[in-house]
């Protein structure tokens, strides 16, 4: 959860000794906030979470549909894995699949007239991906009286490290050091030449971090009430969606790169 920047309250449940209910309720909340930072793409899916295992194995199960994906002990390699196939990306990187389960999708090229129509008058809609600032792209969809609106700038995790790994050698005070990183990364990539320059174990040490399988792609923002049928309030939580994006794609760059940078010389 911590590669979505969720702040969960499980842990403080479970030690206080809050009834398994409960802390399945938290796990839930958690993990669907998750699936909605890692831009996945599957908010036509029902995403659930609960305690598995035993007293001296617990574990936490991920489920889809009430189908279990994934076992949290499995690694976030597996658990990535688990979702990959549910997934329907096109060339931008942004999900095919509908937000609602069906209906009719508004185009992307609409008057913001009709959109502004459907905010304030239309049952459930959704429309399709639409420009937004910073190079990031928008949809908004309404599923009874909540209106959602996400923006989405996608950057997978190999790329997420590729721009910290990039931060990282532009950093380097060694110059001789950081023209070799720069030359050798013409031939493996500027994650790859960090890596080499690392102990023998770095890349599969990388590996076994969430940071490398999940990272955050996408912010959702939920309007309820008047809100909900405001195309003003619309305009206001699509800037807060971006903005919130930045702020979460920028820290998640700078903590890759102090992880990728540790222990570097001449860092």
């Amino acid at each position: 959860m911590a590669t979505a920047a969720v702040d969960s309250r499980v842990r403080a449940l479970a030690e206080s000794g809050a009834d398994p209910q409960t802390v399945n309720a938290a796990l839930t909340e958690a993990l669907v906030h998750a699936q909605r930072r890692w831009g996945l793409g599957l908010h036509h899916l029902r995403h659930t979470a609960e305690l598995a295992g035993d007293e001296d194995t617990p574990d936490i199960a991920l489920l889809t549909d009430g189908a279990r994906t994934a076992l949290v002990s499995s690694g976030s390699a597996a658990i990535a894995a688990a979702y990959a196939p549910m997934q329907a990306l096109d060339e931008r990187g942004l999900s095919l699949w509908g937000a609602l389960p069906d209906g009719h999708r508004v185009p992307a090229d609409a008057p913001f007239a009709t959109l502004k129509a459907l905010i304030e008058e239309a049952r459930d809609f959704e429309t399709q991906w639409m420009p937004a600032r910073g190079g990031a792209l928008s949809r908004v969809w309404r599923s009874g009286d909540t209106l959602m609106v996400e923006a989405s700038r996608p950057a997978s995790p190999q790329e997420a490290l590729s721009d910290a790994a990039w931060d990282v050698i532009t950093s380097i005070k060694d110059r001789t050091f950081q023209r070799e990183l720069m030359s050798r990364s013409e031939e493996v990539g500027l994650l790859g030449a960090l890596l080499a320059a690392r102990h023998a174990g770095a890349s599969a040490t990388l590996s076994r971090l969430p940071e490398a399988h999940f990272t955050v792609q996408a912010v959702v923002v939920t309007l309820a009430g008047s809100e909900a049928r405001s195309a003003e309030g619309y305009r206001t939580a699509l800037r807060a969606a971006s903005a919130e994006l930045d702020e979460h794609q920028a820290g998640a760059t700078r903590q890759l790169a102090q992880v990728l940078k540790h222990g570097l010389r001449g860092s």
